[in-house]
């Protein structure tokens, strides 16, 4: 008698797989401080075949990307803790903005963002392109939007898109600064620094650039 695997036992060794090899190129991208390995290496610390790296993820590049966007939402877990546990009030612009920035404050994103700039301004690595933080950022807004969505009937899914992108859009800016600034350094100075640039953020957002009346 022949053994066949479920489609239940199947999707669960597919997600084992993804996460051995996630898992590894963190290890990877820490011990070395860069993402400086090769797809044999990431198979061998996965402990799995090159082929299987191969069937969850296209490229090493999307390997790293993937990495550094899981790195990104453990934190955005955070964000999403904050912003469920609060009521969104009317539920209207205002009101979420206000939730949005609010749990923004209270989550350090400061060693997340000197984590991802050490992955990607590291020089092309096997033909890996660059990428910006901003990249990162991009790939957890769409999900973001869609949940945050969810939580309000007082404006649609579009206008909730276009104010969740403004405010993750603003934070890779202000990532950029903030690294410009103080090189990633984390110290009290530095962390007055990325709190300086949030203030920055959230008061041009809020307020527009229409003149005052």
């Amino acid at each position: 008698m022949s053994l066949t695997t479920t489609p239940d036992r199947r999707t669960e060794l597919k997600a084992r797989y993804r996460q051995a090899i996630l898992d590894a190129a963190d290890s990877l991208i820490r011990e070395r401080g860069k993402p400086q390995f090769s797809v044999d290496e990431l198979a061998e610390r996965a402990d799995v075949s090159r082929r299987t790296v191969f069937n969850h993820f296209s490229s090493l590049d999307d390997v790293i990307m993937t990495t550094c966007a899981r790195v990104l939402s453990a934190t955005v877990d955070e964000f999403r803790a904050a912003t469920a546990s609060t009521p969104l009030g009317d539920g209207g612009r205002i009101d979420l903005f206000d939730e949005i920035t609010a749990a923004l404050r209270n989550i350090d994103l400061p060693p997340v963002v000197g984590y991802l700039s050490g992955v990607l301004t590291a020089e092309g690595v096997d033909g890996r392109s660059q990428h910006s933080i901003g990249d990162v950022f991009t790939r957890t807004t769409e999900q973001l939007s869609l949940e945050i969505a969810e939580r309000t009937n007082a404006i649609d899914a579009f206008e909730v898109a276009i104010l969740v992108s403004s405010v993750m859009n603003g934070i890779a800016v202000v990532s950029g600064h903030w690294l410009a600034r103080t090189g990633g350094t984390l110290d009290p100075a530095s962390r007055l620094v990325w709190d300086e640039l949030l203030d920055r953020l959230v008061s041009t957002i809020r307020t527009g650039y229409a003149p005052s009346s």
